[in-house]
C-alpha cells in the first residue's frame, strides 16, 4: 500500500479501501450473526421447547432433616461456611443441593430432604429416568455417553458445566442432547442443531476462537477500533468530495 505525500484525498481513499477489504470479512460476520440472533427464538435455542414447563413446589420441608444431614456431613468433614441450600425434585423426592466451604472450595452434596439421609450422585439408569421425565413429550433417546471429569474441553457444547454428566441423545430431529450431572442430580443443559449454529455464530461476533465466550478478547477490540477507524475515514472521505461542501469551501474562500 503506497501513500502519496501531501495528498490527503488519495492517501485517505487508499486507506479506507484497504482497511474495509481487511475488516469488510468480518463486518459480514457480525451482520449476519445480529440477523440470526435477532430473529431466533431463544426457547428454540435453548432446547425449552423439549422440555415440561412446571414449576416445584415442596410441602411441609422440615429443616431440621436437613439439619441432620448436615451434621451426618461435619462427621468426617470440617465445614467452613454453608454456600447455599437448594431444594429440586429429583424423581418425585425433594433432594436437597447443600453446598459448602471447606478449606476455601466449594462442595456439593445431595441431602433427602425427607429422611436426612446423605444421597450419593446419581447412578446412570437415575440419570436416565430424570432426563425421560422432563420431556414435554415421549421422545426415544438413541445414544448415552458418560462424560468424566475433565473430558470436555473449550469447545465442548457442553464445555463450563458440572462433570460427571451423562449425555443423551434423542430421536429427534432436531438432533437434540440433554446432560445430566450426577453430582448436581438435575439437568444442566439442552444443546441442539439450533444451538450449535448460535454457538459458532457466536464465537464469530467475539471473535473468541478460544473459549467463545470472552468478549473483552484483544481480537475484538483491535478490530472495533479498526471499524471506527474506517467509518470516520469514509466520513472523512464524504468531507473531502462532497460536490456541495466543496461549493461551500468555495464561496467561504470568495469571502
Amino acid at each position: 500500500m503506497i501513500f502519496k505525500k501531501n495528498n490527503i484525498n488519495y492517501n485517505t481513499r487508499k486507506a479506507h479501501r484497504y482497511l474495509g477489504l481487511f475488516i469488510g470479512i468480518q463486518f459480514l460476520f457480525w451482520t449476519i450473526g445480529g440477523l440470526y440472533f435477532s430473529w431466533n427464538n431463544m426457547d428454540d435455542v435453548h432446547g425449552e421447547s423439549l422440555l415440561k414447563h412446571e414449576r416445584t413446589y415442596f410441602k411441609d420441608i422440615n429443616f431440621a432433616t436437613l439439619q441432620k444431614g448436615i451434621d451426618s456431613i461435619q462427621l468426617d468433614t470440617k465445614i467452613d461456611s454453608t454456600h447455599s441450600v437448594r431444594l429440586i425434585n429429583v424423581l418425585g423426592k425433594p433432594i436437597a443441593q447443600y453446598r459448602y466451604f471447606e478449606q476455601g472450595q466449594v462442595k456439593l452434596q445431595l441431602i433427602d430432604a425427607s429422611s436426612g439421609a446423605l444421597k450419593a450422585p446419581l447412578t446412570g439408569q437415575e440419570c436416565l429416568e430424570l432426563a425421560e421425565s422432563k420431556l414435554a413429550t415421549k421422545t426415544p433417546i438413541i445414544k448415552v455417553i458418560f462424560l468424566d471429569k475433565h473430558s470436555t474441553g473449550n469447545h465442548h457444547e457442553y464445555r463450563g458445566r458440572p462433570l460427571p454428566a451423562y449425555a443423551f441423545e434423542l430421536d429427534h430431529f432436531s438432533n437434540t442432547t440433554i446432560y445430566v450431572a450426577t453430582e448436581q442430580a438435575q439437568v444442566m443443559a439442552v444443546r441442539n442443531t439450533n444451538w450449535r449454529i448460535f454457538d459458532f455464530m457466536w464465537m464469530l461476533h467475539t471473535m473468541d476462537y478460544n473459549t467463545r465466550d470472552h468478549i473483552t478478547n484483544w481480537v475484538l477490540r483491535i478490530f472495533s477500533v479498526l471499524g471506527l477507524v474506517t467509518l470516520f475515514s469514509g466520513f472523512y472521505l464524504f468531507f473531502l468530495t462532497s460536490p456541495t461542501l466543496k461549493k461551500l469551501r468555495r464561496k467561504k474562500k470568495k469571502k
